[in-house]
């Protein structure tokens, strides 16, 4: 008896081809996809650092109520008052703690508000400022650009118990700025700087026993 035909094994042999031409294009546009969505994402983050350190826009400023500003007036009149001898007092009378918030509303009422902004940390003052570059600064690839610099300052008492305000780092976009660039200010006691020939601001920091900071505010301890 004779065994019938078996089928062609072309059509199994031709359909291997065509399955691993489809995996390949399959992979192909997995991979061009992939792609796309990392130019896409990377143009998108690129336009968003331009836009907000290259040019920024101006900050919202900090209002406060008034009851809050009814307290700030009177930490700032016990600031400003110059030091008389007096009674002996408890430290605790002779200590303000100023919050970042009160800082900035006090710079929102000298109209700095849009452009300043402080935050409190551990032993350390960040100050971020939207700077605009003049168009004839000098500096074409930045003339009209408003720049958004963050500073990291430290305010504490040095040996002698004198405040010390001294810059660390400066960025630009989370870019650290070189000291030469800066006119050589980082670790410069902006204090001891600022208060040569000025007898107003000497009795105003000769009235400060000590200064501290922290994230709920800059606790300061006024002389008796």
């Amino acid at each position: 008896m004779q065994a019938p035909p078996s089928s062609p094994p072309s059509a199994a042999v031709s359909s291997s081809p065509v399955r691993r031409q489809t995996s390949w294009r399959r992979k192909a546009l997995i991979v061009l996809g992939v792609l796309a969505l990392g130019c896409g994402i990377a143009a998108a983050a690129s336009a968003w650092w331009v836009k907000r350190n290259l040019y920024a826009s101006p900050m919202r400023p900090v209002s406060l109520s008034v009851a809050e500003q009814t307290d700030l007036d009177a930490k700032l009149k016990a600031l400003e008052s110059s030091p008389a001898p007096a009674a002996p007092s408890a430290e605790q009378e002779r200590t303000l703690v100023i919050t970042a918030r009160e800082i900035n509303a006090y710079l929102a009422g000298q109209g700095l508000g849009e452009t300043f902004k402080v935050d409190l940390g551990r032993d350390s003052i960040a100050v971020t400022t939207i700077a605009p570059i003049p168009e004839d600064s000098g500096l074409p690839l930045l003339a009209g650009a408003t720049l958004r610099v963050r500073l990291s300052l430290t305010l504490a008492m040095d040996p002698g118990q004198k405040l010390r305000l001294a810059v660390n780092d400066v960025r630009v976009g989370g870019v650290p700025l070189p000291n030469a660039w800066l006119g050589d200010i980082k670790g410069v006691n902006l204090v001891s700087e600022g208060v040569e020939g000025d007898p107003a601001l000497q009795r105003f920091f000769a009235g400060i026993q000590s200064a501290e900071v922290a994230p709920d505010g800059i606790r300061i301890v006024l002389n008796e």
